[in-house]
């Protein structure tokens, strides 16, 4: 698949590796199976993608409700993936690091990208967050359709690294989402009155 990566500004980039330096320089950033923590020297960031937020209500509406909201960053190190580094607009617009994220979704994005290499067509990489299934995707975006490729933990029901096209994906996660939060056009026929 021939996938274009869209580059972050300049000072998303700038302020994510202030970010982590300042937090390796702090002890706080460790490479998987040591306590020894990394120093900023020893980290780079890759595979920048822009995340998108979409609410459980705008499932029924596809990926046109889908917002973005920060730029993410791997962190890397030798032994891998260590982190993932996230910067946010504040309130004048510029661009500010928001979180180093070291929980299951750094190996888990870094497996969806690996997916998303051997999937077929051109297509924009983005990252797609579902906060309410607790859902991270490699969001691939082409002309004619688009594609989502779920990061482990995946929501039950859910594969990981496993390429759904976005209305299949979308379909599974409104069948299986808390019915009292959905709009009732998303399938919910309790009535009200």
């Amino acid at each position: 698949m021939a996938l274009q990566v869209p580059q972050p500004p300049q000072e998303s980039r700038s302020a994510a590796e202030a970010g982590v330096e300042l937090l390796a320089g702090l002890g706080r950033v460790r490479p998987a199976q040591t306590l020894v923590p990394a120093g900023a020297d020893e980290l780079q960031l890759a595979h920048p993608l822009q995340m998108y937020v979409i609410g459980l209500a705008d499932l029924p509406g596809g990926l046109a409700g889908a917002r973005p909201v920060a730029w993410r960053y791997l962190v890397q190190h030798a032994s891998g993936p260590v982190a993932l580094a996230e910067t946010v607009r504040d309130e004048a617009g510029g661009h500010v690091f928001s979180q180093l994220n070291y929980g299951p979704f750094v190996a888990g994005t870094a497996a969806a990208l690996d997916a998303a290499d051997h999937e077929q067509g051109d297509a924009e990489v983005r990252l797609l967050h579902l906060p309410a299934v607790h859902l991270i995707a490699v969001w691939l975006h082409g002309e004619a359709s688009d594609t989502l490729i779920p990061a482990a933990p995946a929501p039950p029901g859910v594969e990981a690294d496993h390429a759904y096209p976005a209305t299949e994906l979308f379909t599974l996660l409104a069948r299986d989402a808390p019915q009292d939060i959905l709009p009732p056009e998303a399938g919910d026929d309790r009535g009200g009155g």
